[in-house]
């Protein structure tokens, strides 16, 4: 029962996001699950045991009806555990006008400044760092809330957010070319 707290918060935006924009695709960027084997132990630790590697939950599983990238999170689990179904998720996904990654794949400095990685779409989705954020020039915005963001063919990087820490997502219109932060 680790996970109440966030099967409570996935449900509420996975709620909102029905009756904001119920024909919506949704696309999970990365890290849905938690491993509890630290990053310096995972680079030793092989063949653990998946309860001593990760929080799952049948009831948090049965609400991922939905594609993702893969996350860190995900990669850790399976490397320390063996098991391959964390990765099933693509490393990127190319929907219209933007890519999608985890934010693992950006190189991040002591001041976890972020430097891009060249793309080929004028947006860029990711997530990792659990703040939403938007960067125009690779110079961070201020995130307007609930306000579509006219995009055009402007280059922007942007972190949707955590839905664990403050139930954040974003709403992506390919055809109008917006982007909207939203809070559930």
């Amino acid at each position: 029962m680790i996970y109440t707290h966030i099967i409570k918060k996935t449900k509420k935006v996975l709620s909102h996001i029905s009756t904001v924009a119920p024909t919506a695709e949704i696309i999970g960027l990365g890290d849905l699950f938690e491993c509890t084997i630290s990053k310096k132990k995972a680079k030793t630790t092989r063949n653990a045991k998946l309860k001593d590697a990760a929080i799952i939950e049948e009831k948090f599983l049965d609400l991922l009806t939905f594609p993702s990238i893969i996350g860190n999170q995900e990669e850790r689990i399976a490397l320390v555990t063996g098991d391959q179904r964390f990765l099933q998720y693509e490393l990127e996904k190319n929907i219209d006008h933007a890519t999608l990654i985890h934010g693992h794949q950006i190189d991040w400095d002591e001041s976890f400044q972020p430097t891009f990685p060249p793309i080929k779409t004028p947006l860029l989705f990711f997530g990792h760092s659990h703040e939403a954020a938007i960067y125009a020039d690779g110079i961070r915005q201020k995130v307007p809330y609930n306000i579509p963001l006219a995009i055009g063919q402007r280059s922007y990087q942007i972190n949707v957010g955590a839905v664990v820490d403050n139930k954040e997502w974003c709403l992506y219109d390919s055809d109008a070319m917006t982007v909207t932060f939203m809070h559930a």
